[in-house]
């Protein structure tokens, strides 16, 4: 493993670990009880359900944090990067044009790849709660 590679792991660690990090101080920090600054523009109800909403899409954006982060850890490691690197460079194009090509093609993977996430927070999630 190159200095690179290297450099681009430990950024993609650092970035996953603070933002869990940060996200269980918040949740941490989450209370049932409407502080004083809310009181007249929020009703208890009202508080306390926004409250376990951010809560349980906290929770949620774990798990599909965790997720991708597999996902790009398994396709650096298994190759994935250099085999669609290997594919676009032989269509032919340009520099430019290979090189969107390759980051659109990435763009769409992880659309997809995110799609039922995606569902099952609009569909499921925010439904609870009735938005």
């Amino acid at each position: 493993m190159n200095i690179y590679a290297v450099i681009i792991l430990a950024t993609i660690a650092i970035d996953f670990i603070l933002d869990i990090t940060s996200n269980s101080l918040n949740l941490r920090s989450l209370s049932k009880e409407l502080p004083e600054e809310f009181e007249g523009v929020y009703d208890e109800d009202t508080y306390s359900r926004s409250q376990e909403y951010t809560k349980i899409r906290t929770k949620f954006g774990f798990l599909t944090g965790g997720f991708d982060l597999a996902v790009v850890l398994g396709f650096w490691f298994l190759g994935g990067f250099n085999w669609l690197d290997e594919i676009v460079r032989a269509w032919g194009f340009s520099e430019l044009v290979t090189g969107l090509f390759y980051i659109g093609i990435l763009i769409i993977a992880k659309t997809i790849i995110n799609l039922p996430f995606s569902i099952y927070s609009t569909f499921v999630i925010e439904e609870r709660f009735g938005f």
